[in-house]
């Protein structure tokens, strides 16, 4: 289960065309936890991500996890996370960071992160 999950990111990275390179570990704890921890190059930026995934087809549930997306002069872009710190917010624990405001936000996924990057000019 896990390692679906694991190939479903592989394969979205691999046909990313905006991707320059990948440095990315992807650890097994067991069929149904997993971790995925690292950077994905872009042409116009870096992508730190981290994610604690448990999945229990057909719901994947991340009780951690951050996306932190920079440009080439390394300025934060946006950073979407699940830190409780911004009890305030409605979609608590969700947020995202844009520059210096916290907008509220729905847990979003790799994969919508990934082409939120790809559509930045």
């Amino acid at each position: 289960m896990i390692n679906d999950y694991f190939n479903e990111f592989d394969t979205i990275v691999n046909n990313t065309e905006r991707i320059v390179s990948s440095s990315v570990n992807k650890r097994k704890i067991n069929d149904f936890l997993g971790i995925i921890e690292g950077q994905l190059v872009f042409d116009n930026g870096i992508l730190d991500i981290l994610e604690v995934v448990t999945v229990n087809h057909p719901k994947v549930e991340k009780s951690k996890y951050k996306y932190h997306f920079r440009d080439l002069e390394n300025v934060m872009m946006f950073r979407y996370d699940n830190a409780p710190h911004h009890i305030h917010l409605a979609s608590y624990p969700h947020h995202k960071h844009i520059g210096n405001t916290i907008d509220e936000s729905m847990e979003p996924d790799i994969f919508q992160v990934i082409n939120e990057v790809v559509n930045l000019k």
